[in-house]
């Protein structure tokens, strides 16, 4: 699923309403079965990383395509500084993601020149079931430090205005590093792996509403079936439609000002939801959840945005997962990762 600089599933639906065509269900290319991977699972996952050879590349080349890019990725160069930088920041996961990233993980592979900046790709098991993914990262899109990284993604959503100031600090100063912004993308990644392979929802590309999907316990805190039975919807979409209406990656071209973010941060903190980019969907409820989660709860790093309007700052949100306000989906969260 490609999360980081975009979002799979509102482009898939896009396709899907103009009648384009995805792959066969059958027809899964090798690259996204288990027996391409001999040998890998339970291998220490910052040993797994490697250039995307040619059989990524296509795949890769085949998703742009779906969303209307022409873009050929190339293999990451070995001589590539950011390399060594993903393996430390894999390599020093708390031991009980890296156990987690282990097992799910079978492959990270490194690209360049790719669009956007990091996927998640379900792979089969030999059962044919979608139970562990592949994760691609585009080294040409990781030159920002962690802070610059999530405050130029948060303020994606909004137009610039320039009376008003988005700020965001995941790290202190002495932590905003390349690697910690590596880190924090990648765990936004694992959050989906695992949200596939320990069940707590289906696979992103599968038609319909899967029961697994529609009975998650994490799921049901945030969201219910629509009038249909076959997708589900925000539990808090009628309280407060904005949230809904605020889509990433947009910048200049974003449905609300940056005006608008103060009044979007004090909805977003009455719900139950971790994040903006938590309330795109089921799929990145899970994965923000578990970023935030892991970084703040289990790394003791900050997760802050400050949005100020003429120098002076109007409001500072926080994660529910930091001030404790949604209990009940931490509680599901450490559940379904076994944690608690």
């Amino acid at each position: 699923m490609r999360s980081v600089g975009r979002i799979r599933l509102l482009s898939l639906l896009v396709l899907l309403l103009a009648g384009a065509p995805l792959f066969a269900r059958g027809d899964v290319p090798p690259v996204q079965r288990q027996s391409y991977y001999p040998g890998a699972i339970g291998k220490s996952i910052d040993e797994k990383v490697a250039p995307g050879n040619a059989d990524v590349r296509e795949r890769a080349l085949q998703s742009n395509l779906e969303y209307g890019q022409d873009v050929r990725p190339e293999a990451a160069s070995p001589e590539n500084p950011l390399t060594p930088k993903v393996r430390a920041a894999l390599r020093n996961l708390p031991p009980a993601i890296h156990k987690l990233a282990s097992q799910y993980v079978l492959a990270v592979y490194l690209l360049e020149d790719d669009w956007g900046t990091a996927t998640t790709e379900g792979v089969q098991d030999d059962q044919g079931r979608w139970k562990y993914s592949y994760v691609t990262l585009n080294l040409t899109a990781l030159t920002r430090t962690a802070n610059a990284w999530t405050a130029w993604k948060e303020n994606s959503a909004f137009r610039p205005d320039p009376k008003f100031q988005l700020h965001m600090a995941i790290e202190a100063p002495d932590g905003d590093t390349e690697e910690n912004a590596i880190r924090f993308i990648f765990l936004h990644e694992l959050g989906h792996v695992l949200g596939l392979g320990l069940g707590v929802h289906g696979f992103w590309d599968d038609e319909g509403l899967p029961a697994l999907t529609r009975d998650s316990p994490f799921l049901k805190i945030s969201w219910q079936p629509n009038a249909d039975q076959n997708a589900l919807v925000s539990r808090w979409a009628e309280r407060f439609p904005r949230l809904n209406q605020l889509k990433f990656y947009r910048f200049d071209k974003a449905n609300h000002p940056l005006s608008d973010a103060e009044s979007a941060y004090r909805a977003l903190a009455q719900t139950d939801f971790p994040s903006l980019y938590g309330v795109t969907n089921i799929y990145d409820d899970f994965a923000e959840s578990f970023v935030i989660y892991v970084h703040t709860r289990l790394m003791n790093r900050p997760y802050r945005v400050d949005v100020s309007e003429g120098g002076t700052r109007r409001l500072t949100y926080t994660s529910c997962i930091v001030s404790g306000t949604c209990p009940e989906k931490v509680k599901a969260l450490e559940a379904a990762l076994g944690l608690k």
